[in-house]
């Protein structure tokens, strides 16, 4: 897991080669005006556009095999919590067609991030993560980058 500036993505690319293919993206497209929905980019990425009012208690906590998630916020704000997926229990099941298993809780240490407009943060498979939490904001619009593993 790792969070930053918008402006700053381009120097992770080391770390996930396919971060390039989010970048060329991002800097084509114009990611405010993009509808909700999904935009398939290349090399098996694609982009899920979604706007919604944060949840405003904590919610189930998520992971994924197949995809790690890039997070973007687009506009609004939200909290967004990470773990090592070693810390979570409760779990639902892999639902291997949607990619997810859903956890009830975590048992130990987890990061906080308060994610702003213009803001990143990347979930590995490792990652369990809990997005889309009340912050400030009552709406926000975001990028969900899903980045085959």
């Amino acid at each position: 897991m790792f969070c930053d500036k918008l402006s700053n993505l381009k120097s992770y690319s080391g770390v996930c080669p396919a971060i390039k293919t989010v970048c060329d993206f991002i800097e084509k497209n114009d990611l405010s005006a993009l509808p909700a929905g999904r935009t398939e980019l290349s090399d098996g990425v694609f982009v899920n556009i979604s706007e919604y009012e944060p949840y405003p208690s904590p919610d189930k906590w998520e992971a994924h095999r197949r995809y790690a998630d890039l997070q973007v916020v687009i506009s609004g704000d939200e909290r967004m919590d990470g773990a090592s997926i070693e810390m979570v229990s409760g779990g639902s099941g892999y639902d291997e067609a949607g990619d997810y298993e859903l956890f009830d809780c975590c048992g130990g240490y987890y990061a906080t991030i308060w994610a702003t407009e213009g803001t990143f943060a990347y979930f590995a498979p490792c990652d369990a993560h809990r997005p889309g939490l009340h912050y400030k904001a009552d709406k926000v619009k975001k990028a969900v980058f899903k980045i085959p593993v």
